[in-house]
């Protein structure tokens, strides 16, 4: 959060809701401390909610929340408990740095939004999806307010538990498909674990609900669990594509083909091609090669790796996937050497299959003896009578 923003105050232990936190769908308000209940009309939408005026005003850089109690005490990051798997995995990104793993996990969560901003808060709102949602403003530009949890929400705006404040749970997929271009995010803004969202991560997280291939749907983050399998044993079309386009390559030995999978949530699955070469190659130019032969077969993807067979750490870096992986091609024959110079041929061996004896004796017969007697009849012609 900028300097010179507005601070919110929030305490550490909010007050715990009468109920659990709302499982509601897009648009639906509850009141109280808790979610909106069965007979609230929980998952349908509630023609009765007013979401406030609509706020276009600027506020000023000394303007705070209403807060109960000490308006200094800061949020105690330390006892930040999670209460969903979005928080859960908020936690361990704001400290690894895996910024795919968290936009990934936004766009299959909600977020909680008040559906109703006083006038003291002087807060703006801003229209996303139909829906107003409550944002500040500063010299930097405008940021929504929106939460992880309830808690959350309840921690920033010191709502007590028999607070009437109205809030939404608002499904990421729904409200960031048509988000404003000049509204940025706080999340968690005023309670604990803040963290903010650029324009550029509101448009990636809504790539991702909407299951169109970026490349932070595909990053591994550092404690991300994934699995790797061989995939089905025939070829297919982009496994075909992949080897034309490398089959009169000199340098290339084999391409290995297998598949990866983020074991998450809607993980997703995608294409491992392995290249193996026998010499230094331009491996990027390669891997391009190979890229845009992907990309005529498929709109998939994948992943393309080039390795020197020749270099002991690129080839324990990609052994695993060898043993995984169905080889899709690999050049056969070897080269003529030039002369007989230093070859160990097994004549017998390449006739018979069998080793070359040691000594005669081990062939069945004994060399020292003559050709067997054999018979022959008598072909001598009579003599000439005179």
């Amino acid at each position: 959060m900028p300097a010179d923003a507005p601070r919110f105050d929030a305490v550490p232990d909010p007050a715990e809701p009468d109920q659990p936190a709302p499982t509601g769908h897009l648009g639906v308000a509850g009141t109280g401390g808790g979610p909106a209940t069965e007979s609230d009309n929980m998952g349908q939408a509630d023609d009765s909610v007013d979401a406030g005026p609509e706020w276009s005003g600027v506020i000023g850089a000394n303007v705070e929340m209403p807060a109960a109690g000490d308006p200094d005490e800061e949020p105690d990051e330390d006892a930040f408990e999670p209460v969903n798997e979005l928080e859960e995995t908020l936690a361990r990104c704001v400290f690894t740095g895996a910024r795919g793993t968290l936009l990934r996990a936004l766009a299959r969560s909600n977020l909680v939004a008040l559906a109703d901003t006083p006038a003291e808060y002087g807060l703006s709102s801003a229209e996303a999806s139909g829906v107003q949602v409550p944002c500040i403003a500063d010299s930097e530009g405008r940021h929504a307010l929106l939460y992880t949890s309830y808690e959350q929400l309840a921690a920033a705006n010191r709502l007590p538990g028999d607070s009437t404040a109205r809030w939404y749970e608002l499904a990421v997929a729904d409200l960031f498909e048509r988000w404003p271009k000049d509204v940025d995010i706080w999340l968690n803004a005023g309670g604990q674990l803040g963290f903010p969202l650029d324009p550029v991560d509101i448009a990636t997280i809504g790539d991702i609900a909407a299951g169109l291939e970026v490349d932070e749907a595909y990053e591994i983050g550092p404690d991300d669990e994934f699995s790797d399998f061989p995939g089905p044993s025939i070829p297919d079309q982009v496994d075909c594509a992949i080897v034309l386009s490398l089959f009169d390559l000199p340098e290339v030995l084999e391409v290995v083909r297998a598949f990866r999978r983020l074991e998450e949530p809607r993980g997703r699955t995608w294409r491992i091609v392995l290249v193996l070469v026998d010499r230094e190659v331009q491996g990027e130019a390669l891997a391009q090669q190979v890229v845009e032969a992907i990309n005529e077969a498929s709109d998939e993807c994948c992943e393309v790796h080039v390795a020197e067979v020749a270099d002991d750490d690129v080839y324990e870096a990609v052994e695993h996937l060898l043993h995984i992986g169905v080889p899709l091609w690999r050049r056969e024959g070897f080269l003529v050497p030039d002369s007989l110079d230093g070859l160990d041929l097994d004549l017998t061996a390449l006739e018979t299959g069998a080793a070359v004896p040691d000594t005669p004796e081990s062939l069945g017969r004994d060399l020292e003896r003559g050709p067997p007697e054999i018979d022959l009849p008598d072909l001598t012609l009579p003599e000439d009578p005179e």
